[in-house]
């Protein structure tokens, strides 16, 4: 009718009069990646909607402009940048350039063994072997699935293993690390700096599920759960995978239970730390220091970053000080030790780091089973004149808070308070259990800042949040010192006295050289040197360091190891039983595979 039209000539116009007004003055950006990738493509789209609206000229000028998009990079912006140019081929009919475009495109769909793209756990990475399955990792979803439906049909059209790829990254890899319709603040990088930022990632996957929904039969209905979760259609839980999952690519750990999910972020000489980057991360410094997020509805730390204390943050082990944070470099800043990784049978899993940062060392173990994770560190030791503290949590406060007294739960009252020897604390639907005696501060207060001192782009407007906090002190210069709590995921206040008084779980050992869980019949164990560990009526012992899982079987033990430096071909574990002992040989996964997860039964 007359109103569209008068629409559409509108449109037209004001997208000729925007092409018109780029190709004449050719702003550019100090930023290369504008210039490279985001104007070009922006420029691409005009031409897809409107390019038959254009003259000769202007639309020469523009093809012109793509054509100076070369073929290069690795990941997604090797995904960004050949599409670019297959576009440019389907509009000039250059069918060479389509098939070259494609063929590099899809070259980025396969299970890596290099540094950047997706891995063989179905992580991705970008700029180096740094977690990305946000941001970058959603783009290169939101990239590259649509060519599944595009060219279904077509002499172009994705193989089979292509799709299955796709899906695998979806499903295996990103599904895992988005609770709701939030990614997982560990896998957005330098973007956890931009408010809304974990939304608006998962908002880049809708679309990808159902382009590959229509082409993975076999996974549809998976696919299409995935995106109902993303919408919120369903509660965070609803169809979603559960247990729990190592990514030893990433050293990036996961663990689901009790409509709850948990993960635990970590850094190698093999990974790369959360960067800065185009002053966005400013305060990144600690992100791959073993910080430790839980989230039930998904809001836990919505919005909150402004007003974090970077140097408290979730899980980490560090030094406490007013000195401002070093923003890391771009892909460079690698962990520090080479003993960092965990084991995960798909149910239950261990994780650990040894934690070298600034004079500050310690071993530290997460042992996650059911809907509870031990948190224990040991051979703690720093050198300095700030004290050293491990953040236990610091999120929104979302309720009242409670604390264990001897006459049962009491609400806390105070502001801030330290704690000498505080059974437990339970805080939305989380319980903490402390499980040593420790000095503990427990905090609940407005906390302020500002975007500006995260991200150098954004408002130096400053902004409040009511903050929950729970941390250990050890003091200044600790040497050897410990720490032993439990996170208690779904738990009511009225479990909480008894849970302090029987938990599920028994801590067998905390020290430098090993620190063991027993979980009734099972046994989670990190050896940092070769070590025994009881089990039952058996005696496990090991010749190297290792993270170990032992179970019972209908017929023995089941032994799930894995190898935290990812060098070793492997390792010897002897159990004794009834006066005898077996020998096994279990030879570790190479290449790719190295540093996941091997099972025997003995």
């Amino acid at each position: 009718d007359k109103t569209d039209s008068t629409l559409a000539d509108t449109l037209m116009g004001t997208a000729q009069n925007a092409q018109r007004f780029w190709v004449t003055r050719k702003p550019e950006s100090d930023n290369w990646w504008h210039n490279t990738i985001g104007a070009p493509s922006a420029l691409m789209r005009i031409l897809v909607l409107f390019g038959e609206g254009l003259d000769e000229i202007l639309w020469d000028q523009t093809i012109d402009i793509l054509a100076g998009v070369e073929i290069g990079m690795t990941g997604q912006n090797r995904a960004w940048v050949s599409t670019i140019n297959f576009v440019r081929g389907v509009l000039t009919e250059d069918a060479d350039l389509v098939a070259l475009a494609l063929r590099e495109v899809l070259g980025e769909v396969r299970g890596a063994e290099g540094p950047e793209g997706i891995q063989p756990d179905w992580s991705f990475h970008q700029h180096g072997p740094q977690l990305y399955q946000g941001n970058y990792g959603a783009h290169f979803l939101e990239t590259v699935a649509p060519y599944a439906t595009l060219l279904a049909g077509t002499s172009f059209a994705l193989s089979t293993e292509h799709i299955k790829i796709l899906t695998d990254l979806t499903l295996e890899g990103t599904n895992w690390m988005t609770w709701g319709s939030r990614m997982d603040y560990h896998v957005v990088g330098r973007f956890i700096s931009r408010p809304h930022r974990s939304r608006w990632e998962s908002e880049k996957l809708i679309e990808p599920c159902e382009h590959l929904a229509e082409v993975a039969v076999d996974e549809s209905a998976d696919l299409l759960a995935f995106r109902d979760r993303l919408e919120d259609h369903r509660s965070p839980g609803d169809g979603a995978p559960s247990g729990n999952r190592y990514f030893w690519r990433s050293d990036f750990m996961i663990h689901r239970a009790a409509e709850r999910y948990a993960s635990i972020r970590m850094s190698s000489t093999r990974t790369v730390r959360s960067e800065s980057c185009n002053l966005e991360g400013l305060k990144n410094y600690h992100m791959g220091d073993g910080v430790t997020l839980f989230m039930g509805r998904g809001d836990e730390y919505d919005g909150i970053f402004p007003a974090w204390d970077w140097k408290r943050i979730p899980g980490v082990t560090c030094q406490r000080s007013d000195e401002p944070l070093e923003p890391l470099s771009v892909g460079k800043d690698l962990g520090a030790d080479l003993f960092v990784g965990g084991v995960s049978d798909g149910s239950n899993g261990v994780s650990a780091m040894r934690a070298v940062r600034d004079g500050v060392s310690a071993r530290k173990s997460w042992f996650c089973r059911d809907n509870v994770i031990v948190c224990l560190g040991a051979d703690i030791s720093a050198h300095g004149l700030h004290p050293v503290v491990t953040s236990i949590n610091q999120c929104l406060m979302k309720s009242d808070v409670h604390i264990g007294t001897q006459d049962g739960p009491e609400p806390f009252l105070y502001t801030d308070r330290l704690f000498g020897g505080l059974p437990w604390v339970h805080h939305d639907g989380i319980g903490y259990l402390l499980l040593q005696q420790m000095a503990v501060d427990l905090r609940k207060e407005p906390q302020w800042g500002a975007w500006k001192d995260i991200n150098g782009n954004m408002s130096s407007d400053r902004v409040m949040r009511d903050v929950f906090s729970l941390w250990i002190e050890h003091g200044m210069g600790p040497q050897d010192a410990h720490y032993a709590y439990a996170v208690v995921m779904g738990a009511e206040v009225e479990a909480m006295t008894e849970l302090n008084v029987s938990p599920p779980f028994t801590i067998v050992q905390n020290t430098g050289e090993a620190q063991v869980v027993r979980w009734g019949a099972a046994t989670q164990a990190v050896f940092w040197k070769p070590g025994t560990v009881e089990v039952g009526s058996a005696q496990v012992s090991v010749n190297q360091g290792c993270v170990l899982m032992v179970g019972p079987t209908e017929s023995g033990l089941a032994l799930t190891v894995a190898n935290p430096n990812q060098l070793s071909e492997s390792i010897e574990i002897v159990v004794e039983r009834g006066g005898e002992g077996e020998t096994v040989v279990v030879d570790y996964p190479k290449g790719g595979m190295a540093g996941s997860s091997v099972t025997v039964e003995v």
